[in-house]
């Protein structure tokens, strides 16, 4: 793999041009696109790789293609954040990869998308196992190869439209000082607050009408916090 210098430039909307509007994640198909799309990987120790990646949304980790074959990233700790050719960028943060939909001075607003286990668990609904089971497989780093994830590239094309519909939960949650998370969400938000900070967020909710899932209202909310929330030295 070539390495890239890349300018990042955060994109205020998560849905890239592999997002298609009517795109709905199918069991031959559990991925955040409807496609691979091009992509720098950058380590937390600051190394960058290129690769056309994927999200799988059950297990929540970073797929990339190597010729035919769909690989799997295990080592999820090296990864910091992955920046697609249309300059959406995920963070990986808490586990899960993040969505930038915007940001204030010291918080990101993001969101998260993953299958909803229970409305699959209710519906009696079956999903695909050999998928799920290869995300569990360990893949060293893009340089260094290991085993094959799920199916070829082109078999997971051809399953995905004759393949059922899978739900997904879709989660939105701040990242404040790049060290704590919370929902955002006017509890989540609560959580984190001492009892003077809820009083002022309180009448801050009065003074303002926050749509909690419109990307606006969740910058206003965050720069807000960053008013009322100290720096931690």
């Amino acid at each position: 793999m070539r390495n890239f210098i890349f300018t990042v430039i955060l994109a205020l909307s998560a849905t890239g041009s592999v997002l298609a509007k009517d795109y709905v994640p199918t069991e031959g198909w559990p991925y955040l696109y409807n496609d691979f799309t091009s992509a720098l990987v950058y380590y937390q120790d600051g190394k960058c790789e290129s690769a056309d990646i994927n999200v799988h949304l059950m297990s929540n980790e970073l797929h990339f293609t190597d010729g035919e074959n769909i690989m799997v990233v295990h080592d999820a700790t090296r990864i910091d954040s992955v920046v697609c050719e249309n300059n959406t960028k995920l963070l990986n943060r808490g586990n899960k990869y993040v969505d930038v939909l915007g940001e204030s001075s010291r918080i990101v607003i993001g969101r998260t998308c993953e299958i909803d286990v229970n409305a699959l668990t209710d519906s009696n609904g079956a999903y695909g196992i050999s998928t799920t089971t290869a995300a569990t497989q360990n893949v060293a780093s893009f340089s260094d190869h290991g085993n094959v994830a799920a199916h070829r590239y082109q078999e997971m094309i051809a399953d995905r439209h004759s393949t059922r519909e899978v739900p997904t939960v879709t989660r939105y949650i701040f990242i404040i000082d790049d060290r704590q998370i919370c929902a955002a969400n006017k509890s989540g938000v609560n959580d984190i607050l001492d009892k003077e900070q809820r009083k002022a967020f309180k009448e801050f909710l009065k003074a303002n009408k926050i749509k909690w899932k419109e990307t606006q209202s969740l910058i206003l909310v965050a720069e807000f916090l960053d008013s009322i929330i100290p720096v931690e030295e």
